[in-house]
């Protein structure tokens, strides 16, 4: 027997000696997993089963029997027995597919064990407890194992004419946990068998593995061994040719890098015999060699030149494209669009022609954004893009003013704005022709993401050179008349005239006073309480963002919010109310007064890493709680779903700050994101409050919201509240934090100082509450 059959010999040896102690580890470990898994699983089945308490207590046979049922899923348990807390049988079943045993009596299972304790035994034929062991059940045993179960019941057993509901009620109390009574007693009866076989089949799976893991291994040793060996006997034969003088040419060895340098002495001593004519011979193939490389050098460099010279002129075309055009529609942008619409504008001056400019704008574009998120609404916009460039037809459009390059039919200036572009036009009645078809075409729903979207576009036209004969005369008049139409209720379509001019000055200037109401001090706070109707107090305040204009007046929210999105100013104005709000939060600290929290609504155009950053800054600048601190977010800011979204709403809610959802469910945004994000309220939009008074569906909604949030852990504000038919409705339906003019409009902090004492509405919610609601109102 040769050295390397002796090795794989006590190799294989071992690692059968080493698998047969793995698969017996590997049995008594799946032996008892599956014990523990299995008496788990039936504690879970009979705790899900709280009307077995009720069956018992009425000694419902049929029902009992209907119960043991579920616990035969599993193919261990054989039987089931069901005792009173007396130990009495009540009713036993065997499981169909299983072994049927004798079972020993309740006092034998039980033995010394407590009232309340959970007992797992076994016994041999004379009726002796034995180890519940893999050895003990894999020789075949007639006695199964016994576990056994206490059935507790919050009702005490022994009072008389108890109902199901009376059960169904003590679940349901909050005392629950008080006191517990054993009504009854559940032992399973378990086939010892039936789970050594699992476990023996398991450990079966493991030695076969080791046993097909020592067989591949023996071969590869084996391999391994012939390779080591085999040069040693081809270094044996050669030194026999050496001998006879049989080798001619240069010698080969196979083997590792010693037995090459044996061959290389060799081909040494074999090579001094080669003559003059051999080396010269080399030395031509040398040369040639390098000439053959020098030449392959040279082509692969003239390859790599010409693909970088290909490389450049495709970077100087992109960067071109990237400068010309918008990156998201392929249109053509601002840029190109002013340069050649300069040119456009000179050509028909020389040749006396008229040019129409249709400036284009997507009314409804914010809300989808909003809503649905901003892929949607890159999308949307890509659309909008292509239904455009196919409405307006060559003999519409100015066709080809320089080159391909340089058609401006239909371009985006940037966001939701397109303009098109109409050469040679011969009335305004064609260009309002146009102008039609670019409304029927644009106010087809879209339908992006399986969302159907209907936008509400808006077109204004200028002339040139009527309206103008410069560029920035020409979209400034389009810009205005475009302003125009989104405001009128018609068509959608404007055609500029000069009396525009003055009420779009009026809208500059309001745009100039906007930015510089933070300087001027016009911008204050106005706080609405939001009651807490169990104990009426005020649960916290939503700071509502005002301005007085020093002309105007007092300025709805509405007009100048969507104002200052469009200019670009909201996140000034956002950082203006987390300021105030957290001064006056830490004012009121100070003088003694306890707000619990204010909430300030958060546009979708702040919610950035930097905004999350300035919230903690100003937090540390006033020294308040970030409890006191409530973000009421947009849905839109649930929707983009990304990863930085989500750690950021989770590093705010780690440092304290409550979290809410704003006019929920009032977007397209999807209801998963409610368990994604750490939320702790959602607030009840006006326009579900008022649907509920309107029809049936829109009050089965409410209710709806209010029982998925609390099944979600979450806290529900209903906003908008105004009539005592309302506040009937939602309390009597679990709604208990309400905001709204029926406690107190917004108002300034001092007067809100005195609605933040303790109990500040309990007169009010008791009267609410004790009242009849009336009949003839709208509102539920």
């Amino acid at each position: 027997m040769s050295m390397t059959t002796r090795l794989n010999l006590v190799f294989v040896i071992s690692a059968l000696l080493m698998g047969i102690v793995a698969s017996t580890v590997t049995g008594l470990r799946e032996y008892h997993t599956q014990l523990e898994q299995l008496t788990r699983s039936s504690a879970s089945q009979l705790l899900a089963r709280p009307d077995l308490q009720f069956h018992i207590y009425r000694n419902d046979i049929a029902a009992m029997e209907e119960t043991l049922e579920d616990f035969f899923q599993q193919a261990a348990v054989a039987g089931a027995i069901i005792y009173n807390n007396t130990g009495t049988e009540l009713v036993s079943r065997d499981n169909p597919i299983a072994r049927t045993f004798n079972p020993a009596d309740f006092t034998t299972v039980r033995g010394d064990a407590l009232t309340l304790d959970e007992v797992l035994v076994a016994f041999d034929g004379s009726q002796q407890p034995i180890d519940l062991s893999l050895l003990n059940s894999v020789i075949p045993q007639s006695t199964p194992a016994y576990f056994s179960l206490p059935i507790f019941t919050l009702v005490n057993p022994a009072e008389r004419r108890l109902t199901e509901a009376d059960f169904a009620i003590a679940l349901t109390s909050p005392n629950r946990s008080q006191s517990q009574w054993v009504i009854g007693y559940l032992h399973l009866l378990l086939d010892r068998n039936e789970l050594a076989t699992a476990s023996l089949l398991e450990a079966g799976k493991v030695f076969i593995w080791i046993l097909v893991l020592v067989i591949v291994c023996s071969i590869a040793g084996w391999l391994v061994g012939r390779r080591i060996t085999r040069p040693l006997q081809q270094l044996g034969q050669l030194a026999d040719d050496i001998a006879a003088g049989e080798v001619k040419g240069p010698v080969h060895l196979e083997g590792p890098g010693e037995m090459q340098d044996v061959a290389r002495v060799i081909n040494t001593v074999l090579g001094g015999v080669k003559n003059f004519k051999a080396e010269q011979e080399i030395g031509n193939r040398l040369l040639s060699l390098k000439v053959e490389q020098r030449t392959s050098q040279l082509t692969e460099r003239n390859a790599q030149l010409n693909k970088v010279v290909g490389e450049v002129k495709k970077t100087r075309s992109r960067l071109h494209h990237m400068s010309n055009y918008d990156k998201l529609t392929q249109l053509p942008n601002r840029q190109l669009f002013s340069e050649q619409l300069d040119l456009l504008l000179k050509l028909n001056h020389r040749n006396k022609q008229n040019l129409a400019l249709l400036f284009i704008d997507l009314d409804e574009f914010k809300r989808v954004n909003d809503s649905l998120g901003l892929a949607t609404g890159d999308r949307l916009l890509q659309e909008v893009a292509q239904r455009l460039s196919r409405a307006v037809r060559e003999s519409d459009s100015i066709g080809h003013l320089i080159n391909s390059d340089a058609d401006i039919a239909v371009s985006r200036l940037g966001g939701d704005e397109f303009t098109v572009v109409l050469n040679e036009v011969e009335s305004e009645a064609a260009v309002l022709q146009v102008a039609d078809r670019i409304m029927q075409t644009l106010q087809t729903p879209f339908n992006i993401d399986e969302h159907e979207l209907v936008i509400k576009p808006a077109v204004g036209i200028a002339m040139a050179p009527e309206h103008g004969a410069e560029v920035e005369d020409l979209i400034k008049a389009a810009s205005v008349a475009k302003w125009h139409a989104k405001k009128t209720t018609g068509s959608g379509i404007e055609v500029y005239n000069p009396g525009m001019g003055e009420e779009g000055q009026n809208r500059l200037r309001l745009e100039a006073d906007l930015r510089r109401a933070i300087e001027r001090n016009e911008l204050s706070l106005h706080y609405q309480p939001q009651v807490d109707t169990r104990s009426g107090s005020v649960a916290g305040v939503e700071a509502l963002l005002r301005w007085e204009h020093p002309e105007e007046g007092m300025i709805p929210p509405g007009d100048f919010i969507r104002l200052a999105e469009e200019i670009g100013v909201i996140e000034e104005l956002g950082d203006w109310v987390l300021v105030e709000a957290c001064r006056q939060v830490q004012t009121f600290n100070r003088a003694g007064v306890k707000l619990k929290k204010v909430a300030i609504n958060i546009s979708a155009l702040q919610f950035d890493t930097e905004f999350i950053s300035r919230i903690r800054e100003v937090i540390r600048q006033f020294n308040i709680a970030p409890e006191q601190l409530e973000l009421a977010l947009t849905e839109s800011i649930m929707t983009s779903n990304d990863k930085e979204t989500v750690e950021a709403l989770q590093a705010l809610k780690e440092t304290g700050i409550y979290l809410s959802v704003d006019d929920f469910g009032t977007g397209y945004s999807p209801l998963t994101y409610l368990s994604q994000y750490p939320l702790d309220e959602i607030k009840i939009a006006r326009e579900f409050l008022l649907d509920s008074g309107r029809s049936e569906a829109g009050a089965k909604l409410i209710v709806a919201i209010i029982a998925m949030a609390r099944s979600l852990g979450l806290r529900v504000l209903v906003t908008g509240v105004e009539t005592h038919a309302q506040f009937k409705f939602l309390s009597e339906n679990g709604a208990g934090f309400l905001q709204g003019y029926l406690f107190s409009p917004p108002v300034p902090a001092n007067k809100l100082k005195p609605m933040l004492a303790p109990w500040h509405f309990v007169d009010q919610v008791q009267r609410l509450s004790e009242a009849p609601a009336p009949r003839n109102t709208q509102a539920p």
